[in-house]
């Protein structure tokens, strides 16, 4: 196998869409904290030592997953399984990226290398190997690894941590379940095959599609407040935004099909970004 196929696969492995959702909710929480004279340069280390920590952590996932991920449709042909990127390998490099963004993220101050460090901790320890094989919780505590992203961002410019910084990262925390519950109804199959316990594979179709409507709904106070900390305009573009979401919630509990899970699970991406993305605009205005 060629240095150049070698990487590709890791590059598949650090699984950059997820990463690049990260990397901008940091982005969004370093705007978040910007006032006029304060250096924007902080964003830089902290930008590349998160990717690369983010995608460390991805890969070492991927390693530790490789016996479940074979029976599994979505990840079958994911480079560990098919044999490009064994298990040793695979938490090494991604060790290594762990460490080289943390170290990064020190350029800034401890606390953001904490934050980027924190992020690893949790997907690698608490979501992946502690709670993924043994609870339906496993996604919703998960969901402080994505809060960790923003934390980071918005301490690198600040060096503190304070209720707008705190309510951005509660609500990735808040939106997770709702996304990725969506898309494990869509692949409900998968993950009782792979004797996962995710919220789908244990309560079954019904029930998860009313689950993932309730954990919308819970989230969207935590937006609509953040809101009211930016602006007024952001306040109305995060209302029709979520207004939007809730009606795709309603459809699904009333069409719980894979269809309909896979239009709520690909809004509610767009949706984490549209908002991360008017929070940035809203900045530079």
């Amino acid at each position: 196998m060629s240095l150049q196929q070698k990487i590709k696969a890791y590059l598949k492995l650090g699984k950059l869409g997820v990463v690049s959702l990260l990397d901008l909710a940091a982005v969004a929480g370093a705007f978040l904290a910007y006032k006029h004279g304060i250096s924007l340069l902080p964003i830089i280390p902290m930008f590349i030592g998160g990717t690369l920590a983010s995608m460390g952590a991805m890969i070492i996932n991927s390693g530790i997953e490789i016996d479940r991920d074979k029976v599994m449709s979505r990840t079958s042909k994911r480079p560990t399984v098919v044999g490009y990127v064994n298990r040793k390998e695979a938490i090494i490099v991604g060790s290594l990226l762990a460490i080289l963004g943390t170290a990064l993220g020190f350029i800034d101050n401890i606390l953001t290398a904490f934050f980027i460090a924190l992020g690893v901790v949790i997907y690698v320890f608490v979501y992946t190997i502690l709670l993924k094989p043994r609870t339906w919780l496993n996604i919703v505590i998960g969901g402080f690894a994505g809060s960790a992203a923003a934390w980071a961002g918005y301490t690198s410019l600040t060096n503190s941590l304070t209720l707008e910084g705190f309510l951005l990262g509660f609500l990735i925390f808040m939106w997770t379940p709702g996304h990725f519950w969506s898309l494990a109804l869509k692949y409900r199959e998968d993950y009782v095959n792979a004797h996962y316990p995710m919220l789908p594979a244990v309560v079954g179709i019904t029930a998860s599609a009313r689950a993932i409507a309730i954990s919308n709904a819970l989230m969207i106070p935590i937006v609509l407040l953040l809101g009211y900390y930016i602006n007024l305009i952001a306040l109305i573009a995060f209302s029709i935004l979520s207004a939007f979401l809730m009606f795709l919630s309603y459809r699904l509990i009333l069409n719980p099909t894979k269809e309909e899970a896979m239009k709520s699970f690909i809004f509610s991406n767009i949706y984490l970004m549209l908002i991360l993305l008017i929070m940035i605009i809203v900045k530079l205005i």
